[in-house]
Parts: C-alpha cells; sequence; structure tokens
C-alpha cells in the first residue's frame, strides 16, 4: 500500500517572481563575508571576486559555513551558487539560509543542495524570504565547504519604490525611468540608471500606487561622470498631477551628491501618492541611479493590482488587465480595458483569496464615450456561476464623468470575485481603471499529493513537482 502526504502552500505567502534579466544587482557584493574556518589562503571573499579559478575553502569540521552580510535586510528573490571546478562533491548536502540572526540554525531555509557538477552554476528562489544574512553551510561531521562564487539577488525589505511605477520628462537613449527603481543602484554599469536629455526644467516621477506617510528618500547618484548633474534636484511630494506633479510641496533640495554615493533626505511624514525630482532651470539633466522611498501606507492598499482579470471579450488590445495596470489611463491610449459591441459586457477580478472590501474605485475614459460606463452593476462574491455575474450588488454606476474616478462603498462584502457588468444588448464595458481596497479574510490553499517515498532531493523528482505545482497555479490564475 502507497502511503502519501499531503503538501500544503498558502499562496498568500507563496511568492513566485520572474525578474527581467539585468534587473537585479548581485547584493552580496558590497556584503561582509566570513567563514567558519579558513583553509591555507583560501578566504571567504574569493566567492566574490568574478573568477571561477579560485575559491573557498574550509578546514575539515563539523558543520562548516559560509556567510555574507547584506549589511541590510533583503527581501530575496534567489541565490547563485558556482561549484569549484574540482572536487565538486564537497559541497554536496549544503544547505541555503535566509536570515537576521548570527546562529545559523535559526535562519529559514532557501533550499538545499543535493548536488552539484564540477564548475556548474545553479540558482535556486527563496520567493523573497527576508533577510540580513545569507548563510550556506554543511551539516555532518568531517565535512569541507567549498564555493567558486556566490550571488544574492533581491530588493531593500521595506522600500516601497520598487512596487510603483516611474516616468520622466525625457529619455536619453536607453537611460530609462524605471532603472531608478530596479533596485540596482548603478555604481558598476552606469546604463543600469535613468538620464533625461538636456532641456528645460527636466523630472522624473514615481507613482507609489497608493498614498503613503513618507519617512524618508534616498537617492543614489551616477559614478562614472557629471555628479553635478543632481545639483539642484527637488525632492518633492504629493497627491497632485498638476504640472506633471512638480508643484506638490517640497521635501528636500539636493545641493549636491557625491558621484558613486547615497544620500538620505528626511520627509518627516509627508503624505503622498507621487515622489517628483525636478531640476529647475535651463539645459539640464536629471541622472538617477537609484531612488529608495521608506514609509507606510496611509489608507488600506489596492488590493486589485496583485489579482487577474478577464473580461467577456476583448476590443482590439484593449487587454482586461489594463483596468489594474495602477495606470488611470489618462494620458495615453489604449490604456484602458474594454470589450466588443455585445449584450450583458462584463469583466471580472480574481483578488486570489476571499476579502472584506470596503470600497471599489472606478476610472472612466477621458478621450470620449463617457457613457458606456453607466448603468454597470458591480457585484461581489464567490460564485463563478454565470460568470461571476450573480454575485451580489455593491453598487450600480449611474454614470461617471469623462476622466473621473468615483468610489463606491461595499461595506465589507465578502468576496474573491469583483465583476462589473452592462445589462442590455449593444452594450460596450470600457475601464481605465479598477481598484479593490479591503482586508483579506481567507488564504486560498492548493493541495497536492505525492508518494512519501520518492526521494525529493533528486532534480528529476523535485522538477516534476515544481512542474505539477506550475499547474496548479495556472489553473488558478498565477502566473510562475
Amino acid at each position: 500500500m502507497k502511503h502519501f502526504k499531503c503538501l500544503w502552500i498558502l499562496l498568500g505567502v507563496l511568492w513566485i517572481e520572474v525578474m527581467a534579466n539585468g534587473q537585479e544587482e548581485n547584493a552580496a557584493l558590497w556584503g561582509k563575508t566570513s567563514q567558519s574556518s579558513i583553509y591555507l589562503d583560501s578566504v571567504p571573499e574569493f566567492a566574490l571576486d568574478g573568477l571561477l579559478n579560485s575559491w573557498t575553502h574550509t578546514n575539515t569540521e563539523t558543520d562548516p559555513w559560509w556567510r555574507v552580510d547584506l549589511l541590510k535586510v533583503y527581501r530575496v528573490n534567489r541565490v547563485t551558487i558556482t561549484n569549484r571546478p574540482t572536487h565538486g562533491w564537497r559541497i554536496n548536502g549544503a544547505v541555503i539560509r535566509i536570515g537576521n540572526f548570527l546562529d545559523i540554525y535559526n535562519n529559514t531555509v532557501c533550499a538545499t543542495i543535493s548536488t552539484l557538477a564540477d564548475g556548474a552554476t545553479d540558482t535556486f528562489s527563496c520567493g523573497g524570504m527576508k533577510g540580513r544574512y545569507m548563510i550556506v553551510h554543511i551539516p555532518g561531521d568531517q565535512k569541507i565547504l567549498s564555493l567558486s562564487e556566490i550571488g544574492v539577488y533581491g530588493y531593500l525589505a521595506g522600500n516601497m519604490a520598487v512596487d510603483g511605477a516611474a516616468t520622466q520628462s525625457s529619455t536619453f537613449m536607453s537611460w530609462f525611468a524605471e532603472k531608478a527603481i530596479d533596485s540596482n543602484r548603478g555604481l558598476q554599469k552606469n546604463t543600469s540608471c535613468s538620464s533625461t536629455l538636456n532641456e528645460t526644467n527636466p523630472w522624473w516621477r514615481l507613482d507609489l500606487r497608493d498614498v503613503y506617510k513618507i519617512r524618508k528618500v534616498v537617492v543614489t547618484n551616477r559614478n562614472d561622470c557629471c555628479p553635478e548633474q543632481i545639483n539642484g534636484a527637488e525632492i518633492r511630494i504629493g497627491n497632485s498631477l498638476e504640472n506633471n506633479g512638480n508643484d506638490n510641496p517640497i521635501c528636500a533640495v539636493i545641493p549636491a551628491i557625491p558621484a558613486g554615493e547615497s544620500y538620505n533626505y528626511s520627509c518627516s511624514g509627508m503624505e503622498g501618492r507621487y515622489v517628483n525630482l525636478i531640476i529647475p532651470g535651463d539645459m539640464k539633466i536629471l541622472t538617477l541611479c537609484e531612488v529608495e522611498v521608506y514609509g507606510q501606507a496611509l489608507f488600506p492598499r489596492n488590493v486589485a493590482v496583485d489579482g487577474a482579470a478577464t473580461q467577456s471579450s476583448v476590443y482590439m488590445d484593449w487587454f482586461a488587465e489594463k483596468a489594474i495596470d495602477s495606470n488611470r489611463g489618462l494620458q495615453q491610449y489604449p490604456l484602458c480595458s474594454s470589450t466588443n459591441h455585445e449584450t450583458n459586457p462584463w469583466w471580472r477580478l480574481d483578488l486570489r483569496d476571499v476579502y472584506k472590501i470596503s470600497k471599489v474605485v472606478v476610472t472612466n475614459r477621458n478621450d470620449c464615450c463617457a457613457e458606456q460606463i453607466n448603468g454597470a452593476e458591480i457585484h461581489i462574491g464567490n460564485s463563478l456561476e454565470n460568470n461571476g455575474n450573480d454575485n451580489p450588488i455593491c453598487a450600480v454606476i449611474p454614470a461617471i464623468p469623462a476622466g473621473e474616478s468615483y468610489n463606491y462603498s461595499c461595506g465589507g462584502m465578502e468576496g474573491r470575485y469583483v465583476n462589473l457588468i452592462i445589462p442590455g444588448d449593444m452594450k460596450i464595458l470600457t475601464l481605465c481603471e479598477v481598484e479593490v481596497y479591503g482586508q483579506v479574510l481567507k488564504r486560498s490553499f492548493v493541495k497536492m499529493q505525492f508518494n512519501s517515498r520518492v526521494d525529493l532531493t533528486d532534480p528529476s523528482v523535485r522538477e516534476n513537482v515544481l512542474k505539477q505545482l506550475g499547474s496548479v497555479l495556472a489553473d488558478r490564475g498565477f502566473k510562475t
């Protein structure tokens, strides 16, 4: 008789993130390394020197370990490990841990390395685990730990900028606005910075997507040349987009930042959704290698951005997802969702968990046809019967003026699905943004079953389990 175990995975905790190449920097490179012992001159720094013909090496001992202090708490997405080109078996059974404790075993396990071929590199997903320390250790007696190269990739925990959206007044070549919030301070490769053209009053803006009480802003200047391009920049914080947000109150003025340095600016709890940097004057260039923002949310977070959207039909490329992209779509089209002309057009948001919903905010299109939203019903519930359109009604939208955002109180209605539907023939449903505010009530679970006799350290078995998990998550609307 086969024995089975149930693997329960809390999706609210499980975070699968695919980062574009070059979006993250190896945070270990500016950390401090140490290890349990040093054999001859094989020092711990050799794991960060970028050379494949050097490696760390402990003595033969019980529970040998190597550690990097990242100096700050990071959300670690992944760890890469390159094995030495000979005697690679010495890494077998190594455990990767992330955490904030100097006591190795108090930190959380990210992954276990069963085997790694000589000279090979493997990547281990840590799913946003938080910690200041990344440790590799081998449990047991008479063990040796030897590492050729280590990478730790993620971003500073608490930096709200990484979840925002950036834009700027103009763009020099490929120095895009987003590069100032990519968690890469750009000190090794300067095309990891943002830059405007030479112009009058150049500016850069960060949309935090929600209103925050901002404690401080950290700005990193370029390291190669021209550090004076930051001189005189004003940091502005507020909720207005008038004059592209550059009329919001000033937090600080930057007289100068030395090349490659990061300076902190206290904003004393200023409230705002937008953080702008602008240099007043003619023939100016604004270059930013990183902007970090620290504080706390003032209002409940918009949970729609973590959901999955679909609709009854799609007009051209006006996809359902564009109504939850945190862009209210008032400046450029098509940044809104839209159905075709049809009977009872609908749009649905899967919040992935059951929420107690306090309000829904709907933004109407700004160019034309504002009447297309008229009569839309907002439904909230847990049923997918009739595509979710039979769930209880929160509100009916008589009309929303062009380009306006209206709030609809739902009084704590409970549900996983938020639907908007316009009853009737020959209707079009267009939505420029749907925001949902509330508190999670119940998390969604995935139940998987596998043979307890299988060896989960076997790469082929592990790959098969991950494929099954990916399939289950895909069925639930999650992207991996």
